[in-house]
């Protein structure tokens, strides 16, 4: 039987992904048309870190009967919602040193048949692109792979009611394994053992223990703000948006959290929109329209990096770059990045709050104010209120992914006095 590889994400799949379409193993379905019947008609799933864990939490049922009957899932990334019974949520490595990052195999799995494990480790001397914790093992799991000595990166558990989980805790492995010149490889390896094909030994050693219980994160509660403008976040129910809106760090900052469908039964003009790191650009891009409309009436959006604002905000245009995440390597080096201007978002900032890496630059209208720029010169965020009767905030930059994978403390550093300031300027945008 076929393998469904879910499509949560902007633009094509990778090519290996077609090419296995093409080939009959592979049936690649949008994360919006996933239904039970889908599901019970092929074997396998494999999901990456883009997943939509709140939307899937709607499909929790018809999952498991998809793995008593028994399928198998692929599942990359952290996780932060009860998908499956007897899981709980992922756990980052606290206080991470290098060594920390140290890849060990431990059991044989044909999913990592025919490269070596430590081809995986760094890439260019850099560590912790594979993973930084864990999504602990339930009793009955077998541990494929550590991060140093016990942490749990990768492991298989078939579980007692029928199905099987291979549990990777970071970014798509096969995504990683393309860093490193493999991920057709890995790609095709993955399929094969979704699809049915071999997985470890029946005297491979099992978790004997099930993980201490741990609450999975829970919703902010809506803030009672009255007739002040609210400060509202999309969360497309990525990991790395969930932690991040939603953990205990930021989870106050909020008035109010909700999917981009819900932009146009929640926003009103005072409203400050926020819209989150990574946000899947094709969810933005069927809200268009309504986006327009707030800011035709003066409202506010605050469009944050990696989520492709250019595809969903007028007057916005965009250039990517290759990322270099390997600068700081060099002895001497500097990114470059400088705050452009004095502006309330700013507030207490040093360039060194802005700086860890870049994906591109923007072109502003006439008339809005930079507030920050690259090495060569480009501008990578500006505050506009000319273009429109209403205010973009726009940036490259993209702290909300990093804080909520538990990758790069300088994001953290970032959004700890960039929140706050948000806050306090969210009060100031006249009613």
């Amino acid at each position: 039987m076929r393998v469904i590889w879910l499509h949560s994400g902007h633009g094509q799949p990778p090519e290996p992904i077609m090419q296995a379409e093409a080939a009959g193993h592979v049936t690649i379905i949008a994360q919006t048309d996933l239904t039970e019947a889908a599901l019970l008609a092929h074997r396998g799933l494999i999901t990456g870190m883009l997943l939509d864990q709140d939307a899937m939490m709607a499909l929790r049922p018809a999952l498991s009967r998809f793995l008593d009957t028994g399928g198998r899932w692929v599942f990359n990334g952290h996780l932060v919602r009860p998908l499956v019974a007897g899981l709980e949520p992922y756990q980052p490595i606290p206080a991470p040193k290098r060594a920390d990052f140290t890849l060990a195999a431990r059991v044989a799995h044909p999913v990592f048949a025919g490269f070596q494990l430590k081809e995986l480790e760094a890439n260019k001397g850099v560590a912790g692109f594979y993973g930084r914790g864990a999504n602990p093992p339930p009793s009955g799991a077998v541990v494929l792979n550590t991060l140093g000595d016990t942490v749990p990166v990768d492991w298989v558990w078939h579980r007692p009611g029928g199905g099987a989980i291979f549990s990777h805790a970071g970014n798509d492995l096969a995504q990683i394994a393309t860093m490193h010149k493999i991920g057709a490889r890995v790609w095709a390896n993955l399929i094969v053992w979704a699809g049915g094909g071999a997985c470890v030994s029946d005297t491979a050693p099992r978790v004997a223990t099930p993980p201490d219980a741990r609450a999975f994160t829970t919703p902010a509660r809506p803030r009672d703000t009255g007739d002040a403008p609210r400060l509202i976040a999309t969360n497309a129910g990525t990991y790395y948006q969930i932690q991040t809106l939603e953990g205990p760090r930021y989870r106050d900052t909020f008035d109010l959290v909700i999917t981009p469908e819900q932009i146009g039964a929640t926003l009103l003009p005072e409203d400050v929109l926020f819209v989150t790191c990574r946000t899947p650009p094709q969810r933005m891009i069927a809200q268009r329209g309504l986006l327009a409309a707030h800011l035709a009436a003066g409202g506010t959006i605050i469009a944050m990096g990696e989520s492709r604002s250019d595809l969903w905000l007028p007057h916005v245009n965009f250039t990517p770059t290759d990322t270099n995440w390997w600068w700081w390597l060099t002895p001497g080096a500097k990114l470059g990045v400088q705050i452009a201007s004095r502006h309330p978002l700013l507030e207490t900032m040093t360039d060194a709050d802005v700086t860890w890496h870049l994906h591109g630059y923007f072109d502003p209208p006439a008339g809005a104010q930079v507030l920050m720029r690259d090495g060569a010169g480009h501008p990578i965020a500006y505050d506009d209120r000319t273009s429109t009767p209403g205010r973009m905030i726009v940036t490259s930059l993209d702290p909300c992914y990093h804080h909520g994978s538990h990758f790069m403390p300088a994001t953290t550093r970032f959004l700890d006095r960039f929140l706050p300031n948000l806050r306090q300027l969210t009060q100031q945008v006249p009613a």
